[in-house]
């Protein structure tokens, strides 16, 4: 693994666990004097690398820790700044409250407080809102007073909770955190110093802000359940909030509010909008604390994937009591050769898979090359066989080693293996790539700028290369008129969205719907420059001599119909020079049959017979270029 990791690290990022599971464990060995493993140079320092690789691993964790610990801070000083300007030794809003029952406004202050809780409040099913657990103010008071009580009790144990998971963590904090919830056995235990702080920390939350409807676990995210369907029910399912202002704030804001309204005592107002202040930075300093207790927590977990990193699977040793659930890493003396095999089957599955990789990226960086502007597409490299300059043409095997193609054809002539030598394989790795999935680079440069159109939109090879030649004509001859004849009425769709996808304006003939209005607008809006036209009914009796364009889509069989189609351009009062483009995919049946008719067309030139529908392929050449295809295909 280290020696694969060296050789290819300009080429793959190596996890540094990886690395470490594979240094520790070479390290082990060779202390245990191990017979397979001949010493070399770098034997020393194994040691040094694993320290490293630990500390590049955790220095990631060390710096959020760092940065958790340092965004507090400023937080943390605003509220000992706040609660120093609070001088009095009773609640502001207790005196407030003794001043609105003093001038025998108090029920006007128990309905403004009533109201600000309701309105714009959608009351929970089955819990009752504050405003509906006091009538007067002895009632408000002392709700008031107990939770603040409740608000500052939690404040305290969240605080110093956290002050707990400070600093380096123990051997028996991560014990217990790996047993809980990290590496658990079964379920999930939550009764570790980080699942209790948790707790804490709902319960807190609770007080702060607003409830939620739905119960959320403090850690995780859905229940758990055991092979027998059964859920633990030690699991945390208090209400997580949802940082909107709580009932008790709330009900502060309305009360000062009221304390404002009325000119009450101005000590009293001064003292609540700083008390109001300092809960905002309670709440900031929640969403603090609670940042830095999962990034300790996630350190945790980065110090326990170490301890597992540098784990390796052994055999329990004879006087070793057997575990009580089983551990992954240790295993039976009779389960050691069941072992051996899956690993030495795993070890060569990844070899293959590497290399699969290794090829691709080969692949892509040789086809890069042909892209690269500076060189002007030509590639540099020699070609392994006969060390000639690759050039501005040569050919790439899927191991992505690359040959000129003059090689290429000698391999492919001579030396072709496997069913039906359809295959060959690669001269600098051995591996076979079949025929068809050689490819072949050319870079010549484009001579203009009509060669290089942009097509928007994903589309087909073919349908691509449609519209690009549409856009070619237009703006080679921006007056140029062009057909579009294919024999599937889907495929003339698909070219329609397309030319639409390109902002092309184009007309299309389909059935008799709209069939002389469609071709008019082809005919004599200067706009409308391409008409699509079926070839069933739109090769014949048609006179279009206003195009001078021709685009046959794919083949056609019968050599009568594709004259029939150009015929609707190249006639009698025509008199600009007609051009044909034909479509064929490369390797498919469309350029068998183009082959065949060529061939058959020949054939009949010779013998100066007269070419009719029922001569143009016979049965056996209908067989001949299907079972070209079958054979393939097998």
């Amino acid at each position: 693994v280290l020696r694969s990791s060296e050789e290819h690290k300009e080429k793959l990022k190596t996890d540094s666990l990886q690395r470490l599971h594979s240094t520790h464990n070479l390290m082990e060995l060779l202390t245990a004097n191990h017979p397979g493993i001949p010493p070399t140079l770098r034997d020393g320092r194994l040691k040094e690398e694993c320290e490293q690789l630990r500390q590049h691993y955790m220095s990631k964790s060390n710096a959020e820790v760092a940065e958790a610990h340092q965004a507090l801070q400023p937080v943390i000083q605003t509220i000992h700044e706040l609660q120093r300007k609070i001088r009095s030794s009773s609640s502001w809003w207790l005196d407030v409250i003794q001043s609105a029952i003093q001038y025998a406004i108090d029920e006007e202050l128990v309905q403004r407080v009533q109201n600000d809780l309701t309105s714009n409040y959608k009351q929970q099913m089955n819990k009752l809102s504050m405003a509906d657990k006091f009538r007067d103010c002895r009632g408000l008071q002392y709700l008031l007073t107990t939770q603040m009580e409740e608000v500052k009790k939690l404040q305290k144990q969240v605080r110093e909770a956290v002050k707990n998971l400070e600093g380096p963590p123990s051997k028996a904090v991560i014990e217990a955190a790996t047993i809980c919830h990290l590496r658990p056995v079964r379920l999930p235990l939550n009764n570790c110093v980080f699942c209790k702080a948790d707790e804490l920390f709902t319960e807190y939350e609770s007080k702060l802000f607003s409830h939620t409807v739905k119960g959320q676990m403090a850690i995780f995210e859905e229940m758990i359940e055991d092979e027998e369907g059964l859920v633990d029910d030690r699991l945390p399912t208090t209400s997580r909030g949802l940082w909107a202002a709580s009932e008790t704030e709330r009900s502060l804001k309305a009360i000062l509010s009221f304390a404002k309204a009325h000119r009450l005592d101005s000590k009293a107002i001064e003292e609540g909008n700083i008390f109001l202040e300092l809960f905002e930075a309670w709440k900031k300093e929640y969403k603090l604390l609670h940042e830095y207790w999962m990034v300790l927590r996630d350190h945790v977990s980065a110090i326990d994937e170490l301890a597992m990193a540098t784990e390796r699977l052994r055999m329990r040793h004879p006087e070793e009591p057997k575990p009580n659930h089983p551990v992954l890493h240790i295993i039976e003396p009779h389960e050691v050769e069941q072992n051996r095999v899956k690993l030495l089957n795993d070890k060569a599955v990844a070899k293959s898979q590497l290399q699969k990789k290794l090829g691709q990226l080969l692949y892509l960086n040789n086809l890069e090359k042909s892209q690269d502007k500076t060189t002007g597409g030509v590639n540099p490299e020699p070609c392994p066989i006969c060390a000639r300059q690759l050039g501005k043409q040569w050919t790439v095997l899927t191991c992505g080693h690359c040959f000129c193609n003059e090689c290429i054809a000698i391999i492919i002539e001579q030396y072709s293996v496997g069913t039906r030598r359809s295959s060959i394989k690669c001269a600098i790795c051995r591996q076979t790539t079949s025929h068809k999935e050689i490819s072949y680079v050319f870079t010549a440069e484009t001579t203009n700028q009509e060669d290089d159109m942009p097509v928007k939109g994903s589309h087909s090879t073919k349908v691509e290369a449609v519209v690009r030649t549409l856009k070619k004509i237009q703006f080679k001859d921006p007056g140029a008129k062009a057909l579009v004849f294919s024999t599937w009425q889907d495929v003339l769709d698909i070219i329609a969205k397309a030319l639409q996808d390109n902002n092309m304006d184009f007309a299309q003939i389909n059935g008799i719907h709209k069939f002389q209005e469609n071709l008019s607008a082809f005919k004599y809006d200067p706009k409308i420059n391409i008409l699509l036209l079926p070839l069933h009914t739109g090769s014949n009796g048609l006179n279009i001599i206003e195009a001078t364009q021709v685009l046959l889509v794919e083949p056609i069989l019968n050599p009568a119909h594709e004259l029939q189609a150009i015929g609707r351009v190249h006639r009698i009062g025509q008199t600009k020079p007609t051009i044909v483009h034909r479509f064929l995919i490369k390797a498919t049946i469309e350029e068998r049959m183009q082959t065949m008719m060529k061939t058959v067309e020949r054939s009949h030139s010779n013998s100066s017979l007269k070419q009719s529908e029922a001569s143009v392929l016979t049965v056996a050449d209908l067989a001949d270029l299907f079972s070209e295809e079958t054979e393939e295909l097998e």
